[in-house]
């Protein structure tokens, strides 16, 4: 992308609006979670800072609505931030506790071809497409099964992780509908 245009996408004092810094600060205890996840003796300590990383991703929507703040960079770094948070602890899991990989494929997978679509959307209407609720619900449920692989393993997060197949499979169906949508509209 072109840097100047990328300039003018963005208003970087947007960065200080309290919800990109609660986005931000998700980003910034990624490291630590990871660090903790790798070391069974950690994993109440995992499980803390994962679950705090993550309400800040319920919390920092209603705080840029309620305050008027909503931006083009928190339309970006929200997103971007619960990928990675996702699929790093995904990775992590499956090396160290037992989540399947091949249900880390699967996210990966979807979260490139999201990051990809987005991509050609901008480029090609100048829009950042926004989450789906069905995004957010696998988020969510991503995240559920997640933690309780952290607390207990394949005992308790394989169940929640086979339920949070439902939402991601419809979460990539809104999505792949919404890029053939995007760019079809573009092409007219």
């Amino acid at each position: 992308m072109n840097p100047a245009r990328l300039r003018h996408a963005f208003n970087w004092r947007e960065a200080l609006y309290p919800a990109n810094l609660l986005t931000l600060a998700r980003l910034l205890m990624l490291p630590a979670a990871l660090h903790a996840m790798q070391r069974p003796e950690q994993r109440w300590r995992a499980l803390s800072i994962l679950g705090a990383a993550m309400f800040t991703d319920a919390v920092d929507g209603a705080i840029a609505r309620r305050r008027h703040e909503v931006s083009p960079l928190g339309k970006l770094l929200d997103p971007v931030a619960d990928k990675v948070m996702i699929d790093a602890t995904a990775v992590t899991l499956s090396r160290v506790r037992g989540f399947p990989w091949w249900a880390t494929t699967l996210i990966l997978g979807r979260d490139v071809a999201i990051i990809l679509g987005g991509l050609l959307i901008y480029r090609r209407r100048r829009i950042i497409a926004t989450a789906h609720p069905a995004g957010k619900a696998t988020t969510l449920a991503l995240t559920l099964a997640m933690l309780l692989y952290i607390a207990d393993g394949p005992r308790s997060g394989r169940p929640a992780l086979y339920a949070a197949m439902a939402p991601f499979a419809l979460s990539a169906l809104v999505y792949l509908r919404q890029l053939i949508q995007a760019t079809g509209e573009a092409s007219d």
